[in-house]
C-alpha cells in the first residue's frame, strides 16, 4: 500500500477521533431530544413606570446622605458610632408619591413625580432632643429637604420614642460586662457556670411603664448556639434614660423568682446564703438541644421543580410580569415587603398591599418574659430580610434579587438574594372535571402559581413572607412563623405561661399577629363594601303548603360607614365580604373583589391596658375605611418605645365615615396563638404555623379567566388522550425530558457589604473556565503540530503507520459504541435507582386491605348458591327485584386487629360485607350480611339488626343506576305529553334534555318521590350550567315501575298537576314560556375546552435518585412515616395504622361524609341535601390524569369495587401517592446575634391523593404526612356548580351566571373520623388556651400589667368535648395520654381545624338528626365498635327517620382515659358567581385540619432527617462536604425520567 495513501487515511482517522472527542464532551450536557433551555417569554412587557414605586439605589442613598451632611447645619454622628447625646442619621428610605401623583403619571400621561427620599434624622445633640422626618429630594441629586415631622404625627418626635440602635445595645452589653457582672463573680461563677463573656443578653419591650420611660429588662442566656433556649434565670433592668451614657443604671435585678436592689446585692446575699438557687451547667458551645445542625447524614436527594423551557415570568428592575401578571415591589426598611400597581390582564387589581406590623405579646413569671409586646416594624421587619438559600428557603431554580438598605449607617448595605420570585406547581388541579354522565370527557388544568417571597429574621423568630399570584386572578398574601422560640427561666408556677421543653427552659406563651394594609382598586379607585352570607328561612312547600322547608337565603348588606365595616377578632364576620366595583359584569353584578382570611387569631391586648392603643389595629379581623393620604400606615416605629402616648393609634382612623363609592383601605389582621412545647425544638416549624388572606374575583369577570390559560388540557373517550395535538400533558415525556440546569450554589449571608469580594464559588468558577479554554487553545495546538509532524514522516516505516491507522480505526469503533449507548443518558446522570425507605414493608397491613377481584367473585358466587332466592344481576334489576347493591371489605374489631399487631395474636379472619335488597318477597327490605372467611366463604350471617336495632325499610335503599334509567325512560314518555310547550320553550327534539336528581326524596318516612330538573343535554360539555325552566317530580315509590307517576310539574315559577295540565295551558296562552336557545358548541360557556393553543411547559417536579418511598400491597412507608390505605366504595378513603418511627399515632383515618345543602326558589334546587355517602364516594373515585390531578411522575394505584353489578369493576390510578416539594423551609433559623450561622429543612411532605367526582362536583381527597410527625388531611371542591333557572326573586339564593342560569348559593361540610391512639389506645382530651389576668407587677407594684396566662381543662364528657359550629373551641386541643415525654410533659396530638364553616340545618328541620354531625366542628366521643361511622347511606333517602343519628352518639359518657374518636367537621359557603364558569377553582375551596404532636416528643423528630442543611460564617456553603445542597448542581442533574402518557378513565369495567 502506498505511504501517501496511508498517512492520508490515518489524517482522517485522527479528524474523525478528534470530531468524536468534541461531539461526546460537548454532548453530555444535553441529553437527547432535549430543547434549548431558551427563556419563554411572558405576554406582559415590562415597564419603566414601575420605577416610581421602587426602593432607593445606592447611589441615591449615598447622595441623600451628603445632602443632610451639607444642609442640616449640625454635625452628624455615624450612626453606627453615634451615642444617644449625637446627632445621627437613623435611616433613610424611598418616599412614595401620592396616589394622585402615582395614578396621573401611569394612568393620565402626567408627569413623573419627582423621585424623593425619606430620612429620619436622630438629633440627641442639642437642647430639646428630638426626632425629625425629613423629605429629600429631587433625586438622584437633591436640593431641598423638608420638615414633615408635624405634617404627618401632629408635633414634634420626643425622643425617648426613637428606636434603639445598635450602638445603644452595644453600650449597654458593654455596661453590663464590664461594670455589672463584675460585681457578682462569685454568684455568676458559682450557679450560672458563666463569666462576663459567655452571656448574651436578648431585649424586651416596650420600656417601663408610662410615656417617657426607657427601662429595660434584659434577659442572659448562655451564648451559645440557638442561645434563647439557654435562660440562665438572671434578668436585669436597665434605666438607659439619660443621654449620658455614664448616669445609666440599674432599676432591679431578677434571679429564681426573687426580685434584688442590684447585683450587688444578689452578690451579698448569695454569699450570706439566702439565695435560692437553682444552678445551670453551661451548654456546649453548638447549644446542643437547642444546636440546627442535623443529626441524620443526607441521603438522596429530594424532590425539585425545574422548568423545561426557563421561567414563564421575567423580572427587571422592580418589576415582575408573567402572562397574566404584573407588579412592582420593593422592600420597606420597617415594614418589610411591599407590592404595588398589581394588575391582571393589565387591569390594576391592587394599588398597594403591604405588611404593617408583626407583634407578638408574652406571658411568663419572670418580668422580661410578662413585659415583652414586640412590635416587629420598629426593629426592621424589612431591614433584616437576610439572603435567602437557594433548595432550601426557595426552590433551587428560583430567581434571586438583591435589596439595599441604609440603616443606622452612612454606608449603604447589600443583602444579596434576600428576594426571591419562582413559578410553583402545587402539585395539584386548580380546577377540573370528569364526566361520566351523559358525555364522557376530561378537562383539568394544573394549579402554577408565581410566588414572591422574602424571608424576615427578627431576633429568634423568621418569618416568611409570601405573595402568591394564581391564574384565576387570585391573590394571596401568606406569613409562615419559623426559627427559635423565646424562652424564660422555669421556677415557680412557671407551668401556668408555657411548656417546659429544657431542664431550666420554659417555653412562653405568645400571640402572633400580622397586619396588612390592603388598597384595592376594583374597577377603578371608587369602591363600596358589600357583605354576602346565608341564611335559612322557614317556608311552606309551594307544591305541598302543609310541609315546611329550612331554605337557604342569600343575605345582602351594604356596609355604608366605617364603623359598620370594622370586625372585631370574636366577632362573627359575614363569609363574603367584597369591595365592590359602580360598573358591572356581562350579568349585571357589580364587579367585585372577595377578602377572605385564614387565621387563629387571639385577643391581641386587652383595650384596659394603657399601651393597647399602640395595637390597636389588633383589635380587628377586618376594618375598612376611608383611604387618606394622612393615614399611610396603621402603626408606627416610634410605638413600641412609647405605646403609652402611640405615634399612630390605628383606632382613630375609625370614626364612621361613609365608604359608599370611596376609595377605601382593607386593613387586615391575622395570627395565631403559639403555646411552645417540645417539638419547638430546636426550631418552630411552618406546618400548621401559616395564616394568610386571599383576594379573589367575585362577578369581576364574566368567566373564570384561567380557562385562557395555555396549560388547560381537555380531551373526550372519542379521542386518544396520548397523542399531543390531543392533550399537551402527553408530550411532556419528550418536550420536558430535559437535563434541569441548576447553578452552582452560592451563599453570601454573612457578608454584609455593599460590595463583596471575588468568592471562591465565582473563582473556581472562573479558573474553570480559563482552564477549559487553556484545554481548547492546548488540543488546536496539538493538532497543528500533529499534522506538522506527519507532513515530515516520509521516512516513516510504512508498517508503523499501518499499526497507527488500526490503532485509530479501532478507537473510532470504540467512541461510536459509547456514542450510541451514551445518547439518552446526560453526563454525570447517575442511574435512577429507588432510594428505599428507612422502615420495612409488612404484609400485616392486609388486615385492612380492599377485597381483591377475586375474593369479590366468592362472595358473589356465595350468596347466589346459599341465599335461597334469586339474585338478579344489579345492573339489570327493577325494584322488585333480589339483588347485590354492593360487597365491600368488613374490617375486623379493633380489639381483633391491634392483637394480632401488637400482641402477636393470630390473624383475624378476613370478611366481606355484603348489602343485599330484597325487593322480590312480601316484605321488602335491605338486608346486610358478613360473609367469610375469605378467599372462600363457607358462612354468612345477618347483621342489619345488631348494626342498626332492626330491619332496614326497602324505601331507605340508595337508587341505582337501572332505577335512574328507569325513572329518565319514564320521564321522557311523559314529555311526549306536551310536545308544543317542548318544542317552543327548548327546541326539544326527544334527546337534548339531562335529567339531574335531587335528594331527599319527599317531606316523610316512606316518600320516594323526586324532583328531577331538566337541562339541555350539551355534548362534551357541564350541562349542569344550562336549565330549561322545567322540573318534574317523580313518585317512585312503587316497586311496579308501571305505577309511577308525575305527581308535580314546574315551569317557569309555575306549578302544575302533570305534562298534559302544562301543555294545554300552553295551548291557551295561559303559560310564559321562555325561549332557552340551544347551545351550540361555539357558543358554550360551560365548555372546559382550552381558549388558548398551548406554550411552554410549566415548572415540573421530579425525583432525580427515584422516589423516596415506597408502596407495597396497601402499605406506604416514607421515612419515618408507614400506613395503610383503602377505599370504602361509599364513604371514599380510608387510612389505617398511621405510624410515625414505628409508634401507632391515629388506629383509622376516614372520611366519613360530605354534605352540600342548596338554596333556590326553584323546587329541585330548594330541596336539595346531597349526602354524598350514600351516591358512593369511594365508588367515583376515577382515573387520575397524570400532570394535572397530581404530579406527573406520582405513583398511580388501582382500586376495584363491586357495586351494582355482580363483575368487579377497576377504576385503573385511582389513588395517587407522591413526595411533593412545597418550596417554603419546613424550619429554618438564621443566626445575625451573638454567632452567624444558618440551619434550615426543606418542606418535602407524603401526600395520598383520590378525586371523587360526584355528579357536577370534583372534590379532592389529600392526606399529607409531614417530616415532623404532622398530618394535615386536606378537601379542596373544583368542578361545575349546579343550576337552577333564572326566574323572578332567584337571585336571593345566588348570582346570575348565564342568561337562564341561576348559580345556587350553598354549603359544603365534610365529616371525618380521626381514631387517634396517642401513646396507646387510653387517651383523655385536654384543651389549652390563654387569657389575660391583670396583674401587679412584681418589681414596680403600683402598676399593673395584662398578663398572659395559659389556660388548661381536662374535658371530662363528652357534652364537654363537643363544640358546636359558632362556638369558640380552645385553640390548642388534643388528645393526650398518662404518659410523659422526657420534660414531664403529657404526650399529646393536637387537633387544628381550618374551616369556615356555616349552619349545615336548623335543628328544627325534620330531616336535621340525619346530619347531625353537622352541628359540631368537633365532637369527641368514647370509641364504640357500635359507632363505626357518623352516618350512614340509608340516611339520604329517608333523613327523617334516620338509619343513624350522630346526635345519640353523646351522651356525656366519661372520656377520661378512654379509647377516644374525634369527629371533626370543615366546610365552606359556595356563592357561585361569574368565576365559577366553567369551573369552580380550588383556590379558596379549601378547608382541612392538622394532627400535630404536642409534647408527644421531646424535640422536633424532624432534625433526624436527611434533608437538614447546616453551615457556619466560617465554612464554605458552597462544599458538599458541607452543604448537601451545594451538590445539587451536580447529583441532581439528570434527565427526568417521564413515562409516557396513558388513561383509561372512560373504560371502567374490567373482569376480575
Amino acid at each position: 500500500m502506498n505511504l501517501k495513501t496511508v498517512i492520508v487515511l490515518l489524517v482522517l482517522a485522527l479528524a474523525t477521533i478528534f470530531a468524536l472527542v468534541c461531539v461526546l464532551l460537548t454532548r453530555g450536557g444535553k441529553p437527547a431530544g432535549c430543547e434549548p433551555q431558551t427563556r419563554s417569554g411572558p405576554e406582559g412587557k415590562l415597564s419603566d413606570q414601575s420605577l416610581v414605586f421602587a426602593d432607593l439605589t445606592p447611589d441615591e442613598m449615598v447622595q441623600v446622605v451628603r445632602y443632610l451632611q451639607s444642609s442640616l447645619g449640625v454635625p452628624l454622628v455615624d450612626a453606627y458610632n453615634a451615642n444617644p447625646s449625637d446627632n445621627c442619621i437613623y435611616y433613610i428610605d424611598v418616599q412614595i408619591p401620592t396616589k394622585a401623583e402615582v395614578l396621573g403619571f401611569l394612568d393620565g400621561g402626567g408627569k413623573r413625580p419627582p423621585r424623593q427620599a425619606l430620612a429620619v434624622v436622630y438629633f440627641g445633640n442639642q437642647p430639646d432632643p428630638n426626632v425629625t422626618e425629613y423629605v429629600v429630594g429631587p433625586l438622584p441629586k437633591p436640593t431641598t429637604h423638608q420638615d414633615v415631622t408635624v405634617q404627618k404625627y401632629g408635633g414634634k418626635l420626643p425622643y425617648h420614642r426613637r428606636p434603639v440602635l445598635g450602638k445603644e445595645y452595644e453600650q449597654i452589653e458593654i455596661f453590663l460586662r464590664k461594670e455589672l457582672f463584675a460585681t457578682a463573680p462569685t454568684f455568676l461563677s458559682q450557679v450560672l457556670d458563666s463569666d462576663e463573656t459567655s452571656l448574651a443578653s436578648l431585649t424586651s419591650a416596650p420600656r417601663g411603664f408610662q410615656s417617657g420611660d426607657r427601662n429595660t429588662w434584659f434577659v442572659l442566656f448562655h451564648n451559645v448556639s440557638g442561645f434563647f433556649l439557654h435562660p440562665v434565670g438572671l434578668e436585669v433592668l436597665v434605666d438607659h434614660s439619660s443621654l449620658d451614657v455614664s448616669q445609666w443604671r440599674v432599676s432591679k435585678v431578677f434571679y429564681n423568682g426573687q426580685y434584688y436592689r442590684d447585683l450587688v446585692q444578689l452578690e451579698s446575699e448569695f454569699k450570706q446564703g439566702r439565695v435560692k438557687v437553682d444552678p445551670v451547667k453551661r451548654a456546649p458551645p453548638d447549644g446542643g438541644f437547642s444546636s440546627m445542625q442535623p443529626q441524620a447524614a443526607p441521603r438522596a436527594p429530594f424532590p425539585l421543580q425545574y422548568e423545561p423551557h426557563g421561567p414563564r415570568y421575567s423580572v427587571r428592575n422592580n418589576q415582575v410580569v408573567s402572562r397574566i401578571w404584573s407588579f412592582a415591589f420593593g422592600v420597606n426598611v420597617n415594614t418589610g415587603m411591599r407590592l404595588f400597581d398589581i394588575k391582571f390582564k393589565g387591569e390594576r387589581i391592587v394599588y398597594e398591599i403591604s405588611v404593617q406590623d408583626a407583634v407578638s405579646v408574652y406571658g411568663s413569671n419572670c418580668p422580661g418574659g410578662m413585659s415583652t409586646r414586640y412590635m416587629d416594624g420598629s426593629f426592621g421587619i424589612g431591614r433584616f430580610t437576610y439572603p435567602l438559600v437557594r433548595g432550601v428557603d426557595c426552590p433551587y431554580s428560583a430567581t434571586y434579587v438583591d435589596t439595599h438598605y441604609l440603616v443606622e449607617t452612612e454606608t449603604p448595605e447589600k443583602h444579596k438574594n434576600s428576594i426571591c420570585i419562582f413559578e410553583q406547581n402545587t402539585g395539584s388541579p386548580l380546577r377540573r372535571h370528569y364526566s361520566n354522565l351523559q358525555s364522557l370527557y376530561y378537562g383539568g388544568l394544573t394549579n402554577s402559581a408565581l410566588v414572591l417571597r422574602s424571608i424576615a429574621t427578627l431576633g429568634n423568630y423568621d418569618y416568611v413572607w409570601d405573595f402568591v399570584f394564581y391564574q384565576n386572578g387570585a391573590i394571596e398574601a401568606k406569613v409562615q412563623a419559623t426559627g427559635y422560640m423565646t424562652s424564660s427561666f422555669l421556677y415557680g408556677d412557671g407551668l401556668d405561661y408555657g411548656n417546659r421543653v429544657g431542664d431550666h427552659t420554659l417555653g412562653t406563651v405568645h400571640t402572633h399577629s400580622i397586619n396588612y394594609k390592603v388598597d384595592l382598586d376594583v374597577g377603578g379607585m371608587t369602591n363600596t363594601l358589600v357583605a354576602h352570607d346565608m341564611a335559612f328561612e322557614s317556608v311552606q312547600a309551594p307544591w305541598s303548603p302543609e310541609h315546611q322547608i329550612q331554605r337557604p337565603q342569600l343575605t345582602k348588606t351594604v356596609l355604608d360607614t366605617e364603623d359598620k365595616a370594622a370586625f372585631r377578632l370574636h366577632s362573627n364576620m359575614p363569609r363574603y365580604i367584597y369591595f365592590a366595583a359602580n360598573s358591572k359584569n356581562k350579568w349585571g353584578h357589580q364587579r367585585g373583589y372577595r377578602i377572605q382570611i385564614v387565621s387563629f387569631t387571639g385577643e391581641h391586648l386587652p383595650e384596659a391596658s394603657l399601651m393597647e392603643r399602640a395595637i390597636s389595629w389588633g383589635r380587628y379581623k377586618l376594618a375598612v375605611t376611608k383611604r387618606k393620604e394622612e393615614e399611610p400606615t396603621s402603626s408606627s416605629i416610634y410605638n413600641q418605645n412609647d405605646p403609652w402616648t402611640p405615634t399612630v393609634a390605628f383606632a382613630d382612623f375609625i370614626n364612621n365615615e361613609t365608604i359608599v363609592n370611596e376609595d377605601l383601605v382593607a386593613w387586615i389582621t391575622t395570627g395565631f396563638l403559639h403555646i411552645p412545647h417540645a417539638e419547638d425544638i430546636p426550631n418552630t416549624v411552618t406546618v400548621g404555623n401559616g395564616v394568610s388572606i386571599l383576594l379573589r374575583p367575585y362577578n369581576y369577570y364574566d368567566k373564570d379567566p384561567s380557562i385562557y390559560s395555555p396549560d388547560g388540557v381537555f380531551f373526550s373517550s372519542e379521542q386518544d388522550s396520548s397523542v399531543c395535538e390531543v392533550n399537551h400533558i402527553a408530550c411532556l415525556s419528550k418536550s420536558a425530558s430535559c437535563l434541569p440546569i441548576l447553578p452552582p450554589f452560592t451563599y453570601d449571608g454573612f457578608q454584609n457589604l455593599t460590595r463583596l469580594p471575588l468568592g471562591s464559588a465565582a473563582r473556581d468558577q472562573e479558573e474553570a473556565l480559563q482552564a477549559s479554554a487553556r484545554h481548547e487553545s492546548a488540543a488546536g495546538a496539538a493538532g497543528v503540530s500533529t499534522m506538522s509532524q506527519l507532513r515530515s514522516c516520509s521516512d516513516m516505516n510504512l508498517k508503523t503507520v499501518v499499526i497507527l491507522l488500526v490503532l485509530a480505526l479501532a478507537t473510532i469503533f470504540v467512541l461510536v459504541c459509547v456514542l450510541l449507548t451514551r445518547g439518552g443518558k446526560p453526563a454525570g446522570c447517575e442511574p435512577q435507582t429507588r432510594s428505599g425507605p428507612e422502615g420495612k414493608h409488612s404484609d400485616q397491613s392486609l388486615v385492612f386491605a380492599d377485597l381483591t377481584p377475586e375474593e369479590m367473585v366468592q362472595v358473589v358466587t356465595y350468596l347466589q348458591e346459599n341465599l335461597g332466592v334469586p339474585l338478579v344481576d344489579a345492573s339489570q334489576a327493577n325494584p322488585s327485584d333480589n339483588c347485590i347493591y354492593y360487597i365491600d371489605v368488613q374490617l375486623p374489631t379493633k380489639p381483633e386487629v391491634l392483637g394480632f399487631l401488637d400482641r402477636g395474636g393470630r390473624r383475624p379472619p378476613r370478611q366481606a360485607l355484603a348489602v343485599v335488597y330484597f325487593g322480590n318477597q312480601p316484605d321488602p327490605n335491605v338486608t346486610e350480611y358478613v360473609v367469610g372467611p375469605l378467599p372462600k366463604p363457607t358462612t354468612h350471617r345477618d347483621v342489619t339488626v345488631r348494626k342498626y336495632g332492626g330491619k332496614l325499610p326497602y324505601h331507605r335503599r340508595p337508587v341505582t343506576e337501572k332505577e335512574y334509567k328507569a325513572i329518565d325512560h319514564f320521564v321522557y314518555q311523559e314529555f311526549s305529553k306536551a310536545p308544543g310547550l317542548l318544542r317552543e320553550c327548548c327546541d326539544y327534539d326527544g334527546t337534548n334534555f339531562a335529567t339531574l336528581t335531587t335528594v331527599p326524596r319527599g317531606f316523610q318516612s316512606g316518600d320516594r318521590a323526586t324532583w328531577f330538573v331538566l337541562f339541555q343535554n350539551v355534548n362534551g360539555s357541564g350541562y349542569y350550567l344550562h336549565p330549561v325552566g322545567l322540573e318534574v317530580l317523580v313518585n317512585h315509590s312503587s316497586l311496579d315501575i308501571s305505577q309511577w307517576r308525575i305527581s308535580k310539574v314546574f315551569y317557569n315559577g309555575q306549578y302544575y298537576e302533570d305534562m298534559e295540565q302544562l301543555e294545554n295551558k300552553f295551548m291557551q296562552g295561559h303559560v310564559k314560556d321562555v325561549k332557552v336557545k340551544k347551545v351550540r358548541p361555539e357558543e358554550e360557556f360551560g365548555s372546559m375546552r382550552p381558549r388558548v393553543a398551548p406554550m411552554a411547559p410549566g415548572p415540573l417536579q421530579y425525583e432525580p435518585r427515584g422516589p423516596r418511598y415506597s408502596i407495597q400491597n396497601n402499605q406506604v412507608i416514607f421515612q419515618s412515616w408507614s400506613f395503610a390505605f383503602g377505599m370504602d366504595v361509599n364513604t371514599g378513603p380510608r387510612l389505617f395504622d398511621i405510624k410515625f418511627s414505628g409508634e401507632r399515632i391515629v388506629y383509622e383515618l376516614s372520611l366519613q361524609e360530605a354534605l352540600a345543602v342548596y338554596g333556590s326558589n326553584c323546587p329541585g334546587g330548594m330541596v336539595t341535601r346531597y349526602m354524598d355517602g350514600s351516591f358512593g364516594i369511594g365508588r367515583f373515585a376515577f382515573e387520575l390524569v397524570r400532570g394535572v390531578d397530581c404530579p406527573y411522575t406520582a405513583t398511580y394505584v388501582d382500586r376495584h369495587y363491586l357495586v351494582e353489578s355482580k363483575i368487579p369493576k377497576v377504576n385503573k390510578n385511582s389513588l395517587c401517592i407522591f413526595e411533593q416539594d412545597a418550596s417554603v423551609p419546613l424550619r429554618r433559623h438564621y443566626s445575625n446575634l451573638q454567632s452567624l450561622y444558618y440551619g434550615g429543612l426543606a418542606k418535602y411532605a407524603l401526600v395520598l391523593r383520590a378525586i371523587s367526582t360526584l355528579i357536577n362536583y370534583d372534590y379532592v381527597w389529600d392526606f399529607i404526612f409531614y417530616q415532623n410527625g404532622a398530618i394535615e388531611v386536606k378537601i379542596h371542591a373544583t368542578g361545575y356548580i349546579s343550576s337552577s333557572f333564572l326566574y323572578g326573586t332567584g337571585t336571593e339564593h345566588g348570582s346570575q351566571v348565564g342568561e337562564h342560569t341561576l348559580g345556587t348559593m350553598h354549603n359544603h361540610l365534610i365529616n371525618y373520623k380521626v381514631d387517634l391512639d396517642v401513646g396507646g389506645i387510653k387517651n383523655s382530651l385536654v384543651a389549652h388556651d390563654m387569657t389575660f389576668d391583670t396583674v401587679q407587677a412584681p418589681w414596680s407594684p403600683e402598676h399593673q400589667i395584662q398578663r398572659p396566662r395559659l389556660t388548661k381543662n381536662i374535658l371530662d364528657t363528652e357534652d364537654k368535648a363537643v363544640f358546636p359550629l359558632h362556638s369558640k373551641i380552645p385553640r390548642y386541643i388534643h388528645f393526650v395520654t398518662n404518659r410523659e415525654n422526657r420534660w414531664g410533659q403529657q404526650r399529646g396530638y393536637r387537633i387544628q381545624i381550618v374551616s369556615f364553616a356555616g349552619d349545615h340545618l336548623p335543628e328544627a328541620s325534620s330531616m336535621e338528626r340525619s346530619i347531625s354531625w353537622g352541628r359540631y366542628k368537633l365532637a369527641v366521643t368514647k370509641r364504640k365498635e357500635e359507632e363505626p361511622t357518623s352516618t350512614s347511606i340509608y340516611n339520604q333517602n329517608d333523613p327523617w327517620m334516620p338509619t343513624v343519628a350522630f346526635a345519640d352518639f353523646i351522651d356525656n359518657e366519661t372520656i377520661v382515659n378512654e379509647d377516644l374518636v374525634a369527629w371533626v367537621t370543615v366546610g365552606f359557603l359556595h356563592v357561585p358567581h361569574t368565576e365559577d364558569i366553567p369551573n369552580t377553582v380550588t383556590v379558596g375551596n379549601g378547608v382541612g385540619f392538622f394532627l400535630r404532636p404536642y409534647n408527644y416528643f421531646d424535640e422536633d423528630p424532624s432534625v433526624r432527617s436527611p434533608d437538614g442543611i447546616y453551615f457556619r460564617s466560617d465554612q464554605d456553603p458552597s462544599m458538599c462536604e458541607v452543604s448537601h445542597v451545594a451538590c445539587l448542581s451536580k447529583t441532581a442533574s439528570c434527565s427526568p425520567a417521564l413515562p409516557a402518557f396513558t388513561y383509561h378513565g372512560f373504560q371502567n369495567q374490567t373482569g376480575p
